[in-house]
């Protein structure tokens, strides 16, 4: 019988390398098989987005109106249909792209393309659920308008793209009374109609249900693309305070755009940013939650957004302690320009963040998605495989130099 030291640690290695298995491709849909577990996920990413959208609010209830009602079924059904075979139905609309995205159980594939392709193709944008949705989200409006973090999120959104690109854009009671069925069904009809799309599947499925897909595939157009919409330039600089008389805090937002995960800083950039703000046992965290007591929360964050990214720094705060939290913030920040980060410190957060990355690669919707990403952000095709190596030679002095370089002329916004 084998003894086992529960007082001595396991061995383990901060060395590794992600190698994803190379996608299979059947007429053209991107293919990762697993036997593990009956499921599978079936994704649809069409080439429009919210910029292309008419305006702000047939952009934003588009995707969930599709799944409302069809020539042939109703919303109830729709439901129905997807839930009693154990599947589950999303979809999104970013700025740039759209997506479909079906998880369910391999023994029902088949089942499930008739329900999907009838809400693809066949959506009527009834009515009584247009109305429906419009009292919810003026309902939502009138309880967020009242949050601090929701006036701090829509001023911090148009500072960054400005009011008159849909991507600085948010949804008002005066956009909501707009939506209407027809402006839908032909915006509708000139993307998921239209616009070609590309498919990706992975999980445990059979020969016969790949057909049954290239089947469903071949009913989506091959050749249209949709106009590219030009992207906001980057503005200077703002500095916003929006006043809310009966509110004892406030919502702080610091940042501006920067860029992708394919510029070459954004791997050193996010050690920094890790360090500063990024984890829980960050610099802000230690310094303005913990010693000082400022705030219950802060936080630090590059969030991709297509061609460019928005890097911010997030806080709840009380009104009056406002300023000590923006000096405290800035103190941090001026440290990371002038003082090298410890060794033991970055090697904490150089671990830490490939913790992260492998708890990203459990299952083959991880690696999928991983494949994804190298097509749609433009990603050297050995990302995922050299970012342990990267992450290992990246020293304090670059940390600073990321701070100085990138902490900069940021856009402040304070609701409250």
């Amino acid at each position: 019988m084998t003894m086992t030291f529960r007082t001595v640690p396991p061995s383990f290695t901060t060395d590794f390398r992600i190698a994803l298995d190379p996608l299979e491709y059947a007429e053209g849909i991107a293919l990762l098989r697993s036997s593990k577990l009956e499921v599978f996920r079936l994704e649809f990413i069409f080439s429009f987005g919210l910029l292309q959208a008419p305006d702000i609010q047939t952009g934003q209830f588009l995707p969930r109106l599709l799944t409302l009602g069809t020539v042939e079924r109703s919303a109830y059904d729709i439901s129905e249909g997807f839930e009693k075979l154990g599947g589950f139905l999303d979809i999104s609309m970013g700025l740039h792209r759209t997506t479909v995205t079906l998880h369910g159980l391999s023994r029902y594939f088949k089942e499930y393309l008739p329900l999907l392709a009838d809400v693809l193709f066949h959506p009527t944008f009834p009515e009584h659920e247009i109305e429906i949705q419009r009292a919810q989200a003026y309902q939502n409006y009138l309880v967020d308008q009242q949050k601090t973090s929701f006036l701090a999120n829509k001023v911090f959104k148009e500072a960054m793209y400005g009011k008159e690109n849909l991507a600085g854009q948010a949804s008002a009671p005066e956009n909501i009374k707009q939506l209407d069925s027809r402006t839908l069904q032909e915006f509708h009809a000139r993307t998921f109609l239209a616009t070609p799309c590309d498919l990706y599947l992975c999980g445990y499925f059979s020969e016969t249900d790949l057909q049954a897909l290239i089947q469903l595939s071949a009913q989506f157009s091959k050749n249209n693309l949709l106009p590219t919409s030009d992207f906001p330039p980057i503005s200077g600089p703002l500095d916003i305070r929006v006043e809310m008389e009966d509110s004892i805090q406030c919502s702080l937002i610091i940042g501006k755009r920067l860029f992708n995960r394919a510029h070459p800083d954004f791997l050193p950039f996010l050690l920094m940013n890790t360090l500063f703000g990024g984890y829980f046992g960050s610099r802000l965290m230690k310094n303005i939650r913990e010693e000082k007591g400022l705030t219950y929360g802060i936080s630090s964050s590059l969030a991709s957004n297509g061609p460019d990214g928005v890097f911010s720094i997030r806080a709840e705060v009380n009104k009056e302690k406002l300023e000590q939290a923006l000096e405290a913030i800035m103190a941090e920040k001026e440290l990371l320009f002038s003082t090298p980060v410890d060794q033991a410190e970055l090697t904490t957060v150089k671990n830490y963040i490939k913790g992260n990355i492998l708890s990203g690669t459990n299952t083959i919707f991880d690696m999928m998605d991983k494949h994804k990403a190298i097509r749609y952000e433009a990603l050297p095709s050995d990302f995922y495989e050299s970012m342990s190596s990267r992450i290992d030679q990246v020293s304090p002095e670059e940390i600073m130099r990321m701070a100085r370089t990138w902490l900069n002329n940021f856009s402040t916004v304070i609701a409250g």
